[in-house]
């Protein structure tokens, strides 16, 4: 394994960014749509939880067995089983435990507001889920090409969709700076029960690309070091989707031109303009 891609990968990962505030405090519309997203990943979360994490498992089968056929299985979807593509859609609605979903949420909630209150609610919803589709294709065409234990390991979660929006947030607002608590994560280092945040005695205002650049950058390494795992040891440890995070973002960037309103797109030719 390359071993500087490796030490890099691993130094992303020990920096946390925790966006608190950017200089669009103003909205022009409630943003209905972000929050029944929200809404709706966390009463799915909460049901599951109740319904599937909370209960005995069957013997021998893992406690969310019965997810199985609703989470991103390229095996399946690439051999027409189960629910096959649909369950691209399905598995982003679903999410691993507590902290999982409110990580995920914070961040549309943070990023996702701000393109809502640009491209309207109808449009952002389309968006969200268009984002969510491109993360699971190139999640699914990857994973489904590095090894059969890898097409079978299941994915699930918003981040892949979120990653999209904050793409469509580089993208709609380039110059936007983010006020971000820095964080120094030794989790990957040190095995400490919860991790360990050293955040820094002040706040930092970042331009708002710095995440979505981080994001990609961060999973890219990632990527490249799941895919040298998957050669030396037949499987990867790391339960991180990478691809699903890259496959969105970029997508995002791209699907984000055409779900703008015709004002908005002639707005930005006439400053382009000038």
């Amino acid at each position: 394994m390359n071993t500087l891609i490796f030490i890099l990968a691993i130094l992303s990962q020990m920096i946390f960014l925790f966006p608190i505030k950017d200089n669009r405090s103003h909205y022009r519309n409630f943003s209905w749509m972000t929050i029944a997203l929200i809404v709706v990943n966390t009463a799915i979360h909460i049901w599951v939880t109740l319904t599937v994490y909370w209960q005995p498992a069957q013997p021998g089968k893992p406690g969310w067995a019965s997810l199985y056929p609703f989470m991103e299985v390229p095996a399946l979807i690439l051999n027409r089983q189960g629910l096959g593509a649909l369950s691209i859609l399905t598995s982003g609605f679903l999410h691993a435990n507590l902290s999982h979903l409110l990580g995920n949420m914070f961040v549309l909630w943070f990023f996702g507001r701000k393109v809502e209150d640009l491209i309207g609610p109808l449009r952002f919803g389309l968006f969200y889920l268009f984002c969510l589709l491109s993360s699971g294709l190139l999640s699914v065409v990857a994973r489904g090409a590095l090894s059969p234990s890898e097409a079978l390991i299941p994915a699930l979660g918003a981040s892949g969709a979120i990653t999209g929006v904050m793409g469509a947030y580089l993208f709609l607002y380039p110059g936007e700076k983010v006020l971000t608590l820095v964080s120094a994560w030794l989790a990957p280092v040190i095995h400490l029960p919860g991790g360990c945040f050293i955040p820094l005695p002040i706040p930092i205002w970042l331009p708002g690309w710095v995440y979505i650049v981080y994001d990609l950058i961060t999973n890219a390494l990632l990527g490249e070091v799941i895919q040298e795992m998957v050669k030396e040891l037949g499987f990867s440890p790391l339960g991180v989707n990478v691809f699903a995070h890259l496959g969105s973002g970029i997508g995002g960037l791209i699907l984000i031109y055409f779900f703008l309103p015709p004002e908005v797109v002639a707005d930005r030719r006439q400053v382009d303009s000038q």
